[in-house]
């Protein structure tokens, strides 16, 4: 690892959580649909880079799952890891995103997203696919970036 790279320890179990958070958020929104244009870490965090062209209710509740598919797939690889569980802390922004979802869906289309259910969805895809997200968390730990 070089003096100004970005990217973290494979074996440090921190930044793989951060890793499976990122690769949970990538591989629900690849499942909604959405074009997932680059997968990044930092030791700090992370950030999946989509593209999501129409903004319509499909579109929009497959963010909203994918938002707390980071949530989730963190959760799973601190428990399966015995390291605690995840902090909703640590997915506020995701949480804010997801909250600015429910009330568009509410106003624009009068649809309700209740966070049970779109839960559930999260961890249905990240179950979907966790051995990718396992095999796929130290390399994006170790290379800083990837793609699905």
């Amino acid at each position: 690892m070089g003096l100004f790279t970005s990217a973290g320890d494979p074996d440090n179990p921190a930044h793989l959580a951060i890793a499976a958070h990122e690769l949970g958020h990538a591989w629900a929104w690849s499942d909604g649909g959405l074009q997932i244009l680059s997968i990044t870490f930092t030791p700090r965090g992370g950030h999946v880079r989509t593209h999501n062209p129409s903004g319509h209710p499909p579109q929009l509740i497959a963010e909203a799952v994918g938002l707390w598919a980071g949530f989730e797939a963190e959760d799973r690889w601190l428990r399966e890891h015995r390291l605690g569980k995840a902090s909703r802390g640590n997915s506020s922004h995701d949480i804010r995103a997801f909250r600015s979802i429910q009330r568009l869906m509410h106003r624009e289309y009068r649809q309700s997203l209740t966070e049970r259910s779109v839960r559930a969805s999260a961890r249905a895809a990240v179950n979907r696919h966790w051995a990718q997200i396992q095999h796929a968390a130290p390399a994006l730990v170790k290379r800083g970036r990837i793609t699905l």
